[in-house]
């Protein structure tokens, strides 16, 4: 009979081909969907009253996973998920019920899944509480930290929460009174989840525990920076606002863009007339915490003039600062400074360092510009050691359009200073160098004279004597600040002379 069948089978086999070449067999399709990778050799569930953790092994070539779950072993009305990862938690259950599960290899770019693993079935226990657990959302305020709040279940519930990498192998409980809790000393890039229970006074339970819920911790959080020229204190011209009456917009204006760290440009450092005290610290009260300066003094023992640093007390912890008088000569009408300070950015401990300037203005000092400018960048280099990511902000006095080139800005270039927004000399519709992700107001000029028309150019980068210049790293958005209306035109008070630049960078 074995024989019989093996002669069966090589005839079959020959008749087959013979239909392919005579064309009346079926034809191969030169486009089939390439095969998914097995389904995995296993899958296990961990279950509760309302939730149930499914995990698997992981298989080779594998990008990702689709989950099926139902109540009915034929899978008629099921409910699928999708995970990159090898486990998986379904919430929403219903309790005392048995569900069946089965899970297949899927491909994220063309949402195909490969033949499905056996099916499982496993039954979710009772209710355990007649009051529903805490509901958790998870927040990153660091790269090494999670914080979790939770809704308040009753009025005297005290709580416990538990955190671990694997949603069924969670850590020992933590007891706290409020609805917080924050954990920190963790992995950068890797994801936990939290659980959360009410519990009495005496730390028995009065609730389930929650679903345990993921949070990726980042590998570095954002660092806002910017550059502002208020105009000084008794620049005011004919038909101009004073500070008195621009000083509200100028604070709103910063406070709407959260800055960490911004360096200004014309804070005055003489006494206002009839108050004890000057424009900067002026500007600075009117911020608030948790805003302050760098330097508080005048001129001498590190101040720098004008030009100041103002940064978040809360977002970043002051390690040094310094300045440097630039260089002067025939046409200057006051001294100019570099300011500079290092900072440590809390949430992420990384340290950096900042510098800000305003160079002289007019035609007649561009030699001394440039000038100012190899000295600011030898003296980054040195205070960075060249290790140190930089950021160097300031009103340069000089644009693109300039007669003889930009060469400020080219020093700046040449010393290894990145400009994201690629506004090179006489540079219009195209960025060269380029390589801000997201772009706001870039085609709005830096400058507004007051005039309540905003400057807004047909190019992708408008006319800057404001910059900020960065060593390498991540530049997500950059924007140009203007309040304007539908028709352009400056909303309220014109702040200064000068719209405030801003970008969110990430520290390399």
């Amino acid at each position: 009979m074995t024989r019989l069948w093996g002669r069966l089978s090589r005839v079959l086999a020959v008749l087959a081909t013979l239909s392919l070449l005579l064309g009346i067999g079926p034809a191969l399709k030169a486009d089939a969907n390439p095969v998914l990778p097995d389904p995995p050799v296993t899958l296990s569930a961990s279950q509760r009253s309302t939730l149930a953790i499914l995990s698997w092994p992981a298989v080779d070539g594998a990008k990702g996973y689709a989950v099926e779950y139902d109540t009915d072993a034929a899978f008629p009305a099921s409910t699928r998920l999708t995970t990159a990862d090898t486990v998986i938690v379904v919430s929403g259950l219903t309790p005392e019920t048995t569900y069946f599960a089965r899970v297949a290899s899927w491909d994220p770019q063309t949402d195909a899944v490969g033949d499905w693993s056996l099916a499982i079935s496993y039954t979710t226990g009772p209710r355990e509480f007649a009051v529903a657990p805490p509901v958790v959302t998870l927040s990153a305020a660091t790269s090494t930290s999670i914080t979790a709040d939770w809704s308040t279940v009753e009025k005297d519930a005290r709580y416990q929460a538990k955190i671990g990498k694997q949603p069924d192998a969670l850590g020992d409980a933590v007891s706290v009174k409020d609805p917080t809790a924050t954990f920190d000393g963790l992995d950068r890039t890797t994801t936990y989840y939290v659980s959360v229970r009410a519990v009495d006074a005496a730390a028995d339970p009065v609730t389930a525990w929650s679903a345990p819920v993921p949070l990726e911790t980042p590998e570095a959080l954002p660092l806002r920076v910017g550059s502002f020229n208020i105009k000084c204190y008794s620049c005011r011209e004919k038909g101009e606002k004073s500070w008195a009456q621009r000083k509200s917009a100028v604070v709103s204006t910063i406070l709407g863009q959260t800055p960490d760290v911004l360096g200004v440009q014309e804070a005055s450092q003489g006494r206002m007339r009839g108050r004890n005290v000057s424009q900067f610290i002026d500007l600075v009260n009117g911020l608030g915490a948790p805003y302050a300066v760098t330097n508080r003094s005048r001129v001498g023992r590190g101040a720098g003039l004008d030009s100041r640093i103002i940064y978040n007390t809360e977002a970043l912890t002051l390690i040094k600062q310094g300045s440097v008088l630039l260089p002067t000569g025939k046409g200057a009408n006051i001294r100019r400074y570099l300011v500079w300070a290092t900072f440590r950015q809390n949430s992420t401990g990384k340290v950096f360092l900042f510098g800000n300037t305003h160079l002289d203005n007019g035609k007649k000092v561009k030699s001394l510009r440039l000038r100012q400018v190899k000295l600011i960048t030898k003296t980054l280099k040195r205070i960075s050691g060249g290790k140190l990511p930089t950021i160097m902000v300031g009103d340069f006095n000089t644009h693109k359009w300039i007669s003889g080139g930009n060469k400020p800005y080219d020093a700046m270039v040449s010393a290894g200073y990145l400009d994201p927004l690629g506004n090179t000399y006489k540079s219009r519709h195209s960025a060269p160098g380029a390589f801000v992700e997201s772009r706001i107001n870039t085609n709005y000029s830096s400058t507004n004279g007051y005039e309540r028309k905003a400057r807004k150019l047909p190019y992708i980068n408008g006319t800057y004597l404001d910059y900020i210049f960065v060593t390498k790293m991540r530049v997500a958005e950059w924007e140009t600040v203007v309040k304007i209306d539908r028709s352009g035109r400056y909303i309220g008070t014109i702040p200064s002379d000068h719209n405030m630049v801003r970008a969110t960078v990430y520290l390399p």
